[in-house]
């Protein structure tokens, strides 16, 4: 007998939301439902209130409180409630109290679990508040690794960190999905000049935009002829990250669209040559899927996970290091690459690469063999 998936997330996995958690929830849990399983959400959240777009499986919301270690009565409930034998949860997020008391009940309950912490065991995220995490994961994370059937990475470096910060963990590698999007207008590249771009928050430090400022500044310096760089986004360093592309004299050639969704994000992805995201530290962004899913091809750090897929099928430039100069360096080489036809095949090769290593059905049906292993 299938079992019952049902997949909890801090939120309502709403796709229209800039959270990229969110967004693979939402179409995991759809991908899984229309290959005929079982699928509920549970969301925690502070707005129980149903709004988001209509979906093709059940969603139950239960309230979050101030008091992040308690948990909703009518969650306990459900838990009590549930088939224990025909039932499988798939926890989402991590250094979340919430789901450390969530996975005690389904401990306690004998129900099954599989936790995916979305890129927050890499190395690079550790250092971040390292002390604070070492004791979380002394005395809470360690409890949810330790009771998972499986803890899911979706990128390499995860791996790594996972086992080097709980020994002994039962790992899975599956990356996060994407399907192949519609094209609007001319595939052809038709930009008078280059156009490259960047699409998320406005973090400075862990999406590398000092760096990709930076480059951008060198690159335009030594080129001598127009381009122009994209910020589509918002974020906390907004105000910070402007007064830098002053600061480096570039401030007509950077445009900061401000936060976009939908149709006019992609409309505008789709006249980069080339999306830039040099990141110090991901877990594996599906921002360059998306832009792959129309035949944009990605200049990306390694520590995007994403280097080994971008190499394997040609389609963007991979930097050797993440530093402004290595920056300068692939955006001439993009540059060079409108000229030349390249462009164009690393745009084909883009869209070959969604299809065979991130098609959203094969990936959640890897999620469906790890449920029955």
């Amino acid at each position: 007998m299938a079992r019952k998936i049902i997949h909890v997330i801090l939120g309502k996995a709403n796709p229209n939301r800039m959270n990229g958690v969110n967004k693979v929830v939402s179409h995991l849990a759809a991908t899984q439902a229309g290959l005929g399983s079982k699928v509920q959400i549970w969301g925690i959240t502070k707005d129980p209130n149903h709004d988001y777009p209509k979906r093709n499986f059940q969603t139950l919301l239960f309230r979050d409180y101030k008091l992040k270690f308690f948990l909703d009565f009518y969650l306990k409930t459900a838990i009590k409630n549930l088939d224990k034998d025909s039932t499988i949860f798939h926890l989402h997020g991590a250094y979340l109290p919430q789901l450390y008391t969530f996975s005690r009940l389904l401990v306690k309950h004998n129900l099954p679990y599989v936790y995916t912490p979305h890129g927050a065991f890499n190395l690079v995220a550790m250092q971040r508040s390292a002390t604070k995490k070492k004791l979380y994961n002394q005395f809470l994370e360690s409890y949810i690794v330790k009771n998972a059937k499986a803890v899911h990475s979706i990128g390499a470096s995860e791996l790594i960190g996972t086992e080097a910060t709980f020994k002994n963990a039962k790992q899975v590698l599956i990356p996060n999905g994407q399907e192949l999007l519609e094209k609007q207008g001319d595939s052809i590249k038709q930009n008078e000049f280059p156009i490259f771009g960047f699409v998320g928050r406005l973090d400075k430090h862990t999406k590398g935009l000092d760096l990709l400022l930076n480059g951008f500044a060198q690159f335009l310096n030594q080129k001598g002829s127009p381009a122009e760089l994209w910020l589509l986004g918002d974020g906390p360093d907004r105000s910070e990250l402007e007064a830098l592309a002053q600061k480096l004299n570039i401030d007509k050639q950077v445009q900061f669209k401000g936060a976009v969704y939908g149709t006019e994000k992609m409309n505008l992805m789709q006249q980069f040559d080339y999306l830039c995201l040099n990141s110090r530290n991901e877990g594996l962004p599906g921002v360059v899927l998306e832009a792959a899913a129309v035949g944009v091809p990605a200049i990306v750090s390694q520590e995007t996970n994403l280097s080994s897929y971008i190499n394997t099928y040609q389609s963007g430039i991979v930097l050797s290091k993440n530093t402004a100069e290595q920056i300068a360096k692939a955006l001439f080489q993009g540059a060079k690459n409108r000229t030349s036809g390249l462009l164009n095949q690393q745009s084909e090769n883009a869209q070959e690469m969604i299809v065979r290593d991130f098609c959203w059905k094969h990936i959640a049906q890897q999620h469906l063999a790890v449920y029955e292993s």
